[in-house]
């Protein structure tokens, strides 16, 4: 009699404590996430459910890893999260969480600018496409092997997983189809595709502050034809960024500010050592560029330009001017 006199306190003690962490699991699963605003979340193709719990604990969209995973398992629902990106909004619970995470994610929008060279087109979609990053970095660059140029920016819709070869082929098909729009008149000019593709390239990147108007552009790509026709070094600085690629002191692409040193960079992309254009495109032009090339005032009188510190393009027909113009408009 004693000894049940001491065990169902305890039992009773026990069954009350399993009713309160069951009540305080069911409160957990059914409150709303508490965010300030709506939240994007991605879960990656093959992502594990303890990954995909950290991951919405770390961004303070479940308040415990623990409760989601244990939630997702106990209700069947842990081998159909769906690889996606997610707008989760401050009113949904765990629960509704979980279930959203069962249909999975359709379409993004991908918008890829002009003058942006092929790693930052990568770089951009590994942070919107819900993709494992490794195998769909290795897929991207192994397509895009001698694409730099030919990969259209533009705003595309696409599914959030597709996979790089798939996305490659879009921006190339895009490509062509605007590329005919300038066809006829880049065949006038008497250069080859990649030989305006890459003036179109120098061209996007020497007007990248998007204050040049088309008929600039046009004057700006009719004095580099006219150099490298003539024989003369191009010495165009955006040749020589791509060189030098990323620059981690500044954590971008494009370095500003070349010093002495960078401009005798031993490279085929040091178009003030080397002569004739750099061996391909530096950038991905848009359309406005390879406009521009297809039409170039070939007939200018100008042999030098450069942007002033106001954003105005200063153009000059002797190195003479050009000095001029660089100690007025640069210093």
């Amino acid at each position: 009699m004693n000894f049940f006199k001491l065990v169902l306190p305890l039992l009773f003690l026990a069954a009350l404590s399993a009713g309160g962490a069951w009540a305080y699991f069911n409160w957990e699963v059914n409150r709303p996430s508490g965010l300030e605003e709506k939240t994007e979340f991605v879960i990656k193709p093959g992502e594990s459910v303890k990954s995909i719990s950290r991951n919405l604990e770390g961004q303070r969209i479940v308040r415990s890893a623990t409760i989601f995973t244990l939630y997702v398992r106990l209700q069947g629902l842990s081998t159909n999260l769906q690889a996606g990106r997610y707008e989760i909004l401050p009113t949904f619970s765990l629960a509704q969480i979980a279930d959203f995470f069962q249909h999975g994610t359709f379409d993004v929008r991908l918008t890829f600018y002009e003058g942006w060279r092929k790693e930052q087109y990568l770089e951009y979609a590994l942070e919107t496409l819900a993709v494992e990053d490794q195998e769909f970095s290795a897929q991207f660059n192994a397509a895009t092997a001698g694409l730099e140029g030919y990969l259209f920016p533009d705003t595309y819709i696409v599914p959030v997983n597709i996979e790089a070869n798939a996305l490659v082929k879009i921006l190339r098909d895009n490509f062509s189809v605007k590329y005919d729009q300038v066809k006829a008149a880049a065949q006038k000019t008497g250069l080859t595709q990649k030989q305006i593709v890459t003036v179109a390239s120098l061209v996007e990147r020497e007007t990248a502050d998007d204050t040049d108007s088309l008929e600039e552009m046009r004057t700006i790509a009719g004095i580099i034809i006219k150099r490298w026709r003539s024989g003369w070094y191009l010495g165009v600085d955006a040749a020589i960024q791509y060189a030098l690629g990323y620059d981690a002191k500044t954590d971008r692409w494009w370095k500003l500010g070349l010093t002495r040193a960078d401009l005798q960079i031993d490279s085929p992309y040091n178009t003030y050592t080397h002569l004739g254009l750099p061996p391909g495109p530096i950038c991905n032009p848009g359309l406005d560029s390879l406009t521009a090339v297809s039409n170039a005032k070939t007939t200018t009188l100008y042999w030098y330009y450069l942007h002033g510190k106001d954003g105005e393009v200063r153009y000059a027909e002797t190195l003479e001017q050009h000095n001029q113009n660089i100690a007025k408009y640069l210093r």
